[in-house]
Parts: structure tokens; C-alpha cells; sequence
């Protein structure tokens, strides 16, 4: 049995939380995606919904009705589920996702329903604004203070990396989600050299990782056997290799879809290898200036390298310094310096999106956006049996940025947007 066939519904219901009334909706679903994101602090979904009528009885009126107008569908119902198939599992039975409004009727069948589904902290941090404000503490207790204390998220359900730098944080009448996004951009990693965070929810629970933490224990965890299996794809442009049924799970079903490719001039622009730093004294008035390489140390593929030219491209940066801020005494503790930073966040982020492409596969469950995985694309040209099969500059480690589970009633499939760093097959694990 393929993946790529109909997931099983264990269970699947919709509920009106003002009146306690629940329907189960398992034989009425004609589509149903579910969505991860490294971009998304919360999971999300939608559904398509047959909705015929003579399923819900009105609690006024007696009356048979369909499911929308039965239930009085306006948004806040939570729909509770179980998907399951040999890759995995899918469970929020325990964990509804939340209605977000009112439904909408597919105009091509008005008897088509289609339902948004969001996270319920999503909504619990829309309708709850942040107003107090933290003291400088390390970035990495706060957020944890703020997702317990404000958001009720158990400790179980998160995964928070320790952060080197402390800071200030505060609420600004923001939701709770917002504010710990924010302070991505301004996390420092205690265990490793680059800034850089990204928060997002998966359906394991809520993540606060750094990009290189997601990269080193992303390809660490291939030392696995069985994860190793269930991370590594491959897409034959062939038809005798497709054709053959050995590991069907694990082939890319089309031609992946190239999105970004090395580009140069953008990384210059970005400041992708090279940056100008310039700090002015608030109290001196003097300005300082350097020229910093921030190539990063950890990468999905081989160690990137400086293009070689005649000319140092910069991307320049203007700080204006508190008073203190220039003292290494003061400046090593507390790690608030801008300068210190924003450059080489920038730089990170921008680093990732090297390589962008597109995938489609049968669906794994087993997956999580922010995981690492292998990918293996065969060469379009061989020659003869012993010339290399998988194209060295696209084949390699790839980070999941976004992820969509789709269920229909015939077929399921995973689709994935990976990120990559730098290019080439091997990256050097010894």
C-alpha cells in the first residue's frame, strides 16, 4: 500500500461550543489540508465539506438541516481529528483547531462547503493583548514566562532554545504571538555563532529554535537509521526507475518546482558575505567603522565561499550607540547592541533562501516543518552506467520551510518548500 492512497479518519467532528452540540463530519469531508511553517507560529487547516443536508437536526426548530445552517456555523466551533496511515499519525483530538468564521459555498458546487481552521493559541493571543512589559533577562526565559503564564501552553509543548543574549521585553498591547516573534531577529544562540530564530508551532507543539540549531540536530539526527529512512527522498526523471515499486513512499512524485537558485548580486546586496558596520557615540559624537566577513559556520551543504573579485561588496549598517553599549566590559554580559545582531541576522536569513524548490510527495506524517531532510534528484543526462546519478549542485540536505498534508477521498499527498543554505551534495559530518 502507497501513502499516496486514501489516509484512514479515526475521528473527525465539529463542535458548537455555546450549545455543546458535536456532529461528526468523517464520511462529508472531500478535502482537508493541513499546514505547518517555520514563517507561521501557529499550525492551520481547511476543509471542504459535503454538506447536502438532513444531518443536523435545529435545536429551535426540529427541522433536519444541513450542517451549516443546523449548527449556526459563525466562527469558534472547534473541529477535533484523527488521521492516520503507515507513515504516522495526524492527532488533534485533544487539541481541536478553531473555526474562524462564518463558511463559505464553492460557487462551482453550491453544495460544497469550505471551512478555515486555525490554532486555538491563535485566537487565544488575538483576544488577549500583551500590555505588561519584562525586565532584561535572557530572551529565552521571557519567551518561555510569556507562552506559560500569558498563552497557558504546558511545558511539554514547547521546545525553547537557550539564548546568549538578554533584553527587554515589552507587550505594547501586541499579541503574545506577535511579541515572541519579534524577538527572532534579536536572539543570539548560547551554542552557537549566529543570530537568528525562528517560532513555530508544529503538531508536536510551539518551537523557539535558531537556524543553525535546526540545521546542526536536523542533520545530526540522520546518524539514525530509521530516521535517516524516513527523511531521505528521491526523484528519477525516468520512467523505468519510477516504475520501479522498491521504497514507492520515498519518491518525489513530479518535477520539482526550482523557486530560488544561487543568486549573487542579491546576496551581495543582503550582505550575504561582507558588511559595513558604522556606530556612532551618543556622548562622544566619535564614529567607528568596520568591515565584517559573517559567512556562517553551520550550513546544510559544504562550507560556503566569498565569490572571488577585486572589490569588497558591503551592505552597509548605521547604529547610534547608548551610552555604555561601546564598552566590551558591558557589552559582552548583556549582548543588546544592535551592531551585534542585526547584520548577521539579516545575513542568516537571507543565507537560508539560497536554494528554494518545491516538492511533492506520497503523504509522511512522520514529517515536521523544520526538519532536516535528504533529497536526491537524478541527472536530466547520463552517460555511460557508471557516470554519477544524482545531480551534485540540487541534491543534499534540505530544510522543511513549509509543509501541507492534503486528504482527499481518493488520495493523500505531502507538499513541501525546502531551503538550503549552499549548494552541493555532501557537506562534510566527520
Amino acid at each position: 500500500m502507497s501513502a499516496a492512497g486514501p489516509s484512514n479518519y479515526t475521528f473527525f467532528q465539529i463542535k458548537n461550543t455555546k450549545t455543546g452540540q458535536e456532529v461528526p463530519i468523517m464520511g462529508k469531508i472531500l478535502n482537508f489540508n493541513y499546514y505547518e511553517s517555520i514563517y507561521s507560529s501557529t499550525v492551520s487547516g481547511s476543509i471542504a465539506l459535503e454538506d447536502v443536508g438532513g444531518a443536523v437536526e435545529d435545536e429551535k426548530t426540529g427541522v433536519l438541516a444541513t450542517i451549516k445552517d443546523g449548527m449556526k456555523i459563525t466562527g469558534f466551533e472547534e473541529v477535533a481529528f484523527h488521521v492516520f496511515n503507515e507513515s504516522g499519525n495526524l492527532n488533534f483530538r485533544n487539541y481541536p483547531l478553531i473555526v474562524t468564521g462564518s463558511p463559505s459555498v464553492d460557487e462551482s458546487n453550491r453544495q460544497t462547503v469550505l471551512l478555515n481552521l486555525a490554532s486555538k493559541t491563535e485566537m487565544i493571543s488575538s483576544s488577549n493583548p500583551l500590555s505588561r512589559n519584562y525586565p532584561e533577562a535572557p530572551i529565552s526565559d521571557t519567551i518561555l514566562k510569556i507562552l506559560k503564564d500569558e498563552l497557558k501552553i504546558s511545558k511539554d509543548k514547547l521546545d525553547i532554545e537557550t539564548t546568549k543574549n538578554q533584553d527587554k521585553i515589552k507587550g505594547k498591547n501586541q499579541p503574545p504571538l506577535d511579541v515572541v516573534t519579534k524577538m527572532c531577529r534579536k536572539s543570539i544562540p548560547a551554542d552557537y555563532k549566529d543570530p537568528g530564530y525562528f517560532f513555530f508551532e508544529t503538531q508536536d507543539g510551539f518551537n523557539f529554535k535558531s537556524i543553525d540549531g535546526l540545521i546542526d540536530e536536523g542533520i545530526k539526527s540522520f546518524s539514525n537509521e530509521d530516521y535517516s529512512k524516513e527523511h531521505t527522498f528521491y526523484y528519477f526523471a525516468s520512467l523505468a526507475a519510477n516504475l520501479d515499486n522498491d521504497n514507492n513512499n520515498y519518491k518525489v512524485l513530479r518535477t520539482p518546482l526550482v523557486r530560488k537558485d544561487e543568486d549573487q548580486l542579491r546576496a551581495l546586496r543582503t550582505g550575504m558575505y561582507n558588511v559595513r558596520i558604522i556606530t556612532r557615540n551618543r556622548l562622544t559624537g566619535e564614529y567607528k567603522e568596520e568591515i565584517k566577513n559573517l559567512l556562517s559556520s553551520i550550513n546544510l551543504g559544504e562550507k560556503q565561499e566569498k565569490p572571488v573579485t577585486n572589490e569588497v561588496y558591503c551592505k552597509s549598517y548605521t547604529f547610534e550607540l547608548s551610552p555604555g553599549q561601546d564598552d566590551p566590559g558591558v557589552s559582552d554580559v548583556i549582548l543588546n547592541n544592535p551592531a551585534d545582531y542585526v547584520p548577521q541576522a539579516n545575513m542568516r536569513y537571507s543565507l537560508l533562501h539560497t536554494q528554494m524548490v518545491d516538492i511533492l510527495i506520497p503523504c509522511n506524517l512522520n514529517l515536521r516543518a523544520g526538519e532536516v531532510i535528504k533529497l536526491y534528484l537524478e541527472n536530466i543526462t547520463q552517460g555511460n552506467k557508471n557516470d554519477q546519478i544524482y545531480n551534485n549542485l540540487r541534491s543534499g540536505y534540505y530544510m522543511i520551510c513549509h509543509l501541507c498534508h492534503s486528504f482527499s477521498q481518493t488520495n493523500s499527498y505531502t507538499s513541501l518548500t525546502l531551503l538550503r543554505d549552499t549548494r552541493e551534495l555532501y557537506r562534510s559530518d566527520k
